[in-house]
């Protein structure tokens, strides 16, 4: 197992230090706090040492692609930090008092602990691709990679956060700083965790901004837009192509990345593909455009119904938290695939969307914005329109009222109506216990603070950032990322390098979006690289057929159904489990498409089963290693 792949698990206070590495895959391997980590002794004039998980390599050295792996504690030595990202932590903290963000590049998270561990501090990477979990225990700091490894050390109650339930059930994830377990938070994105007697502090060492002051001609804005991305992609090659490959949809990103990457390679990349037997969701045509243009080397495989149901079990084993993004299947499938194939590196091409403006939801938002600042009687007259259709219950009925209402909101509560699947339906969907502990605009304030922080002019750009904050770190890198480990496979992310990122803050925003043109100048400055039709065609991704498979009855629907109006999960209170019937039978009679917030009830009860459930009833009937430490102690 590669360092990344792997897991750890650190107590640190002033009465004890622990530290344990742990394959998730391997129960014999939990909790590792029963198996500590040897711990050197520190250099009497740097008493400072590290834990550094991830790929990264150190800005400057360079080496092509530095996927450097290190996980063990570590203090720094005579090598220099160019050699070593662990010693470059070590080298900022011992000398400055600095976080290593400026040095440190790619997915990384590190701990770092000096005074017999009185002062620690935990940092993750600009996307937070490598999380990290924190919990106060007694005097001491818990901190891990894995939610799992908090609860099963014994030392963290299984006790499941109602605002975390409500945010998954708005999001389809539980973003940061909140995490499924009460008492348990985790790192956002770019931050740091600083904690010593005096308290515990989490600040961002690093933030997207969007100046908007590139005022260059377009034609020299398009060339070196493109000499950036050509530049950040090499980055990622590897000297041996046999061993690595991409991620290829035949979309414009995952395309532009392996076109980039082909062509600096003599040997064919190698591509992964998944493609759907249902009508109007296989993007194999696509890619297979795409891996003929390049030379490609491509692998393809297709995910059917049964293939989608017996990937269930492995996706509630890949994340640590509920996670109701059903595009997870086809990115387990994909990464399944390149395993298979031999290939333990998959370059990806999320993030392109949302710093190049390529989201469908972008160009929506013109459309809505439009409605938004169009004379009072030609509003007045839509809605007037949409109150007449209510009446009748139809699929055209409610998509006319659902824009109506959507485009007379100011953002972000426009752009958030997307998710907000328990606001929307506060009342009739929840349970009273969770309904009394939370507030209908819980999930939209989350929004609302991230749109407001934003260091944005145009509402594009804050919209933009919103999603990176949310969509990128908290949902799409976590699907992507999770599956991979699954799978045994790792991932890298140009499009998320933080030199990429911070070059197109400078790009006003009608480059990204310009009326209703998605990708203004990437398409300008990939003219020469991508084809023509994948230049021109329509955004899909990862969709899965879930809609249809819950229409047309089968395997799937089956099994969803089951959960989600079973007596467990009638049990537990969160949800109304009437509604949720009423839900199912709109969905099948094709009055609106259900599927993703269905799919979502069903994996929030396979979490509960897998990883709540058996350490509530072991509670019930054991002393918990919690108790055993306070007779210890």
């Amino acid at each position: 197992m590669s360092g990344l792949l792997g897991d750890f698990l650190v107590l640190i206070g002033p009465q004890h230090l622990a530290a344990g590495m742990a394959d998730m895959s391997d129960a014999a391997l939990w909790p590792p706090l029963a198996q500590d980590a040897p711990v050197r002794e520190a250099a009497p004039a740097a008493n400072v040492r590290v834990w550094l998980r991830g790929a990264t390599r150190v800005l400057g050295d360079g080496a092509a692609g530095g996927l450097g792996l290190a996980l063990e504690p570590h203090q720094g030595g005579a090598r220099s930090a160019a050699a070593d990202p662990r010693d470059a932590v070590v080298a900022a903290w011992a000398c400055e008092r600095r976080f290593a963000h400026e040095t440190l590049h790619g997915r990384y998270c590190y701990v770092l602990w000096e005074d017999g561990g009185r002062h620690v501090v935990a940092c993750t990477d600009t996307m937070r691709t490598c999380p990290v979990f924190h919990a106060r225990v007694g005097d001491g700091l818990l901190l891990a990679s894995d939610l799992r490894l908090l609860l099963r050390s014994g030392l963290v109650a299984p006790r499941v956060s109602p605002q975390a339930v409500y945010q998954f059930l708005n999001f389809s994830y539980v973003p940061a700083p909140l995490s499924a377990i009460e008492g348990v938070g985790k790192l956002p994105a770019g931050s740091c965790l600083d904690w010593s007697e005096s308290g515990l502090r989490v600040q961002p060492y690093w933030d997207l901004t969007y100046p908007e002051d590139d005022a260059a001609p377009e034609a020299q804005r398009a060339q070196t837009l493109r000499q950036t991305i050509v530049d950040t992609v090499r980055d990622y090659r590897c000297a041996d192509a046999r061993g690595w490959g991409t991620f290829l949809s035949g979309g414009t990103d995952s395309s532009s990345i392996s076109g980039i990457l082909a062509r600096a390679h003599d040997a064919p990349v190698h591509s992964f593909s998944i493609g759907f037997l249902e009508d109007g969701y296989d993007e194999l045509p696509y890619s297979r455009i795409a891996s003929t243009h390049f030379g490609l080397q491509p692998h393809e495989s297709r995910v059917g119904e049964a293939d989608a149901v017996a990937a269930l079990p492995r996706l509630v084993a890949a994340y640590d938290e509920p996670f109701g993004n059903a595009s997870a299947i086809p990115s387990l499938h994909c990464t399944d695939l390149a395993a298979r194939s031999g290939v333990s590196l998959l370059v990806a091409g999320d993030g392109g969307d949302e710093i190049f403006g390529g989201n469908e939801r972008y160009r929506k938002d013109q459309i809505f914005s439009r409605f938004h600042r169009a004379p009072a009687p030609l509003r007045a007259l839509a809605r007037g329109i949409a109150h007449l259709l209510g009446g009748f219950e139809s699929r055209l009925g409610n998509r006319v009222r659902n824009f109506v209402h959507r485009a007379s909101l100011p953002n972000p509560d426009r752009f958030y109506s997307d998710d907000a699947f328990a606001s929307k339906h506060f009342d009739a969907l929840l349970g009273p216990a969770l309904r009394g502990a939370v507030q209908r605009d819980d999930a939209l304030d989350v929004q609302r603070r991230i749109y407001a922080q934003a260091q944005a002019g145009a509402e594009l750009h804050r919209l933009m950032y919103l999603d990176m904050k949310m969509t990128i770190a908290d949902n799409d890198l976590v699907k992507v990322t999770r599956a991979a480990k699954t799978s045994g496979v790792e991932v890298a992310f140009p499009y998320l390098d933080r030199r990429l990122v911070d070059f197109t803050g400078h790009l006003p925003a009608s480059d990204k979006v310009r009326r209703l043109n998605k990708r203004h100048l990437f398409k300008l400055a990939m003219d020469d690289i991508l084809p023509e039709a994948i230049r021109r065609k329509k955004k899909q991704g990862f969709g899965l057929p879930v809609s249809v498979w819950l229409q047309r009855g089968g395997a799937y629907a089956d099994l969803v159904t089951d959960l989600v109006l079973s007596d467990r999960a009638a049990a537990r209170g969160y949800v109304d489990p009437e509604f949720v019937r009423q839900l199912i039978d709109r969905h099948r009679r094709g009055l609106w498409d259900h599927a993703a917030d269905i799919h979502m009830l069903a994996m929030l009860e396979l979490w509960h089963r897998e990883y709540v459930d058996p350490l509530v009833d072991h509670a019930d009937a054991a002393p918990t290693r919690a108790d055993a430490a306070a007779v210890a102690a």
